[in-house]
């Protein structure tokens, strides 16, 4: 047991500031220790004016002991040793008693400020090496494309793996992989020439052969994969060339450009003679060094640490950092962080620099992207949101909820345009007597379906509609269960949409998963629009026709809007070459610091 744990043991058997009379043998059996080593503590601790320690000589004399120290100042140096020696969840478990002080997250966030973000060292042949430390407070449960779930997730493996395309800064696709693409007339077959001389992290070239492993891979998965309402639509895919490859859809789709682009259509190497190779048998850590062809490679990857390192033959120019650690860390990094930010903001979006940060006031900066928390009815399902003029009332019960309790995540309230008309047709349809004639019988039962991270969320809606006369039961999930039978068999479902700038494939994707939760004719509708949506070139009617429904479904209560809230990076003048991914996330290709 090291000395850290073992002040605690002391502090939550005696307290601090008290004087106690003990003998070396009482000390001896609660730090389970012979005298030798419990006197060799005692003198450790101090010596470093932990403890004042009274002797009184003779056995069966006792001793004075008085804990000079407050315990949550213990923790947390407890945990900053931790977290160089890479034991971060055996100290979070010892010092989990006291992680809730404010003395102790003030010690943390003033010593992960100095230990996070730009360091140099130097190299076996006395180069600079230069590395950025990145706190991370969700764990990486996956880095191969076909698994993630958690915005932390792609945002590592989008600077791994390479897509055909990738999207500018200002939204619009570019070549990637593939240096050009050809489409039929028809919008069916899709042709792509990819570039020469692009090498895996592993040494193993790219050819047109990687691209249909790929695509073969996520088309015969049966897992429930973002966007997959439009991988489903490839007809087939075959390698007419080494560097050529042809896509033939079952009808067009004018969001494949676009979904190409995005994390869950990140290229991997086909199996072959390398040590490298893919377990499909569906374990999430399949690849626990994964493999791609990005700026980065994964040089370690454990429940504590991910370590990138600046792959030197990157085809679009290697990466100014030479590495860049993500620690998972398994406190609150800020005082106004709670469990319901988890997913949104994953990292704790700051990069210092302490070397030259003294005076240097911090810059936010946003990349215009929105995280909205959404509520949508299931009417597939048999129960009392069948009921239209439940739903509103539900809606009413709702419509101040975060702007009347001072949510924890300063989240904004929207206020939908069409808020009145709902009213207007609650009022006229006699809300009240509906309400008494549902209640009479007793509670009206819902059950609300969401993730971990917004238990919180889930459980303030909860008591808010208790308040109007529900009954109310909150479940929670893994993404894989809360994907499948969680939200079909819950009244309300829970979640959020990313507004990035791949908004309107997720918007399309979010509309098409709700209609499967939809009465019969709410889900004809939807999926007759969506069909619209897909065949038109012009973006402008795809984004109007997505309004579309968004209106539909909000006019009938079956979408409720919660909050939004812009995701924005804090950083200081010393970062030089800020840019931003789809996701709205800090290129770390192109961070460099003078």
């Amino acid at each position: 047991m090291k000395i850290h744990q073992q002040y605690l043991l002391l502090h939550r058997q005696y307290g601090h500031h008290t004087e106690h009379e003990l003998t070396l043998a009482d000390l001896a059996e609660l730090l389970d220790c012979t005298h030798r080593n419990t006197l060799t503590i005692v003198k450790k601790m101090v010596a470093h004016d932990w403890i004042s320690w009274v002797s009184q000589r003779g056995r069966g004399r006792r001793s004075s002991l008085t804990l000079l120290v407050p315990a949550d100042q213990i923790a947390a140096e407890y945990m900053m040793q931790a977290m160089n020696r890479r034991e971060l969840q055996e100290a979070a478990e010892q010092v989990s008693a006291f992680s809730s002080s404010t003395t102790m997250q003030d010690h943390l966030n003033q010593w992960l400020l100095g230990y996070s973000g730009h360091h140099t060292e130097a190299g076996t042949n006395n180069e600079q090496i230069d590395t950025l430390r990145l706190p991370l407070r969700q764990q990486l449960h996956a880095l191969d494309p076909l698994y993630i779930n958690l915005l932390a997730e792609s945002f590592v493996t989008s600077h791994v793996f390479d897509g055909l395309v990738q999207r500018g800064e200002k939204g619009e696709i570019l070549p990637c992989l593939a240096h050009t693409w050809d489409v039929s007339a028809d919008r069916q077959t899709w042709t792509f020439y990819l570039r020469k001389g692009i090498t895996f992290h592993n040494g193993q070239m790219l050819t047109s052969h990687d691209i249909v492993h790929t695509f073969e891979r996520l088309q015969s998965t049966d897992l429930r994969t973002l966007y997959r309402d439009v991988s489903k639509q490839i007809l087939s895919i075959k390698a007419v060339g080494p560097l050529t490859v042809c896509f033939r859809l079952k009808k067009p789709h004018e969001l494949f450009l676009s979904f190409l682009t995005t994390s869950r259509a990140a290229i991997v190497p086909s199996p072959g003679t390398h040590e490298q190779k893919m377990n499909h048998a569906g374990d999430l850590h399949a690849m626990q060094k994964p493999v791609g062809t990005g700026p980065f490679k994964v040089t370690a990857w454990d429940d504590h640490l991910c370590r990138l390192e600046a792959f030197s033959s990157y085809f679009q120019g290697r990466a100014h950092m030479d590495r860049v650690d993500i620690l998972q860390i398994p406190w609150s990094a800020s005082a106004k962080m709670d469990d319901s930010q988890e997913i949104e903001t994953p990292f704790f979006h700051l990069v210092h620099n302490p070397s030259s940060s003294e005076g240097a006031d911090w810059t936010q900066i946003s990349a215009g992207v929105m995280v909205h928390k959404l509520l949508t009815c299931n009417t597939q399902k048999t129960g009392p949101l069948n009921d239209p003029v439940v739903r509103a009332h539900v809606q009413s019960c709702l419509a101040g909820m975060y702007r009347d309790d001072g949510h924890a995540d300063d989240s904004e309230v929207l206020v939908p345009d069409f808020s009145k008309v709902n009213t207007e047709m609650v009022e006229h349809e006699g809300l009240g007597e509906n309400t008494k004639r549902l209640t009479s019988t007793g509670p009206v039962s819902l059950h609300i379906a969401t993730i971990p991270q917004y238990r919180r969320d889930a459980q303030q809606l909860a008591s808010t509609l208790e308040q109007c006369g529900y009954s109310c039961t909150v479940r929670t999930g893994t993404m894989e269960q809360f994907k499948g039978d969680l939200r079909l068999k819950s009244d309300l479902i829970l979640f959020s949409l990313i507004r990035d700038r791949d908004e309107e494939l997720r918007r399309y994707d979010l509309y098409s998963t709700l209609s499967e939760h939809l009465e019969d004719s709410a889900r004809i509708q939807i999926h007759e629009m969506l069909q619209t949506i897909i065949a038109s070139p012009i973006a402008a009617e795809r984004t109007s026709e997505l309004d579309r429904i968004e209106q539909f479904l909000v006019g009938q209560n079956l979408l409720f809007h919660l909050s939004e809230k812009p995701v924005e990076t804090a950083y200081l003048p010393s970062v030089r070459g800020l840019s931003f991914n789809s996701q709205g996330w800090v290129n770390l290709r192109h961070i460099w610091f003078p």
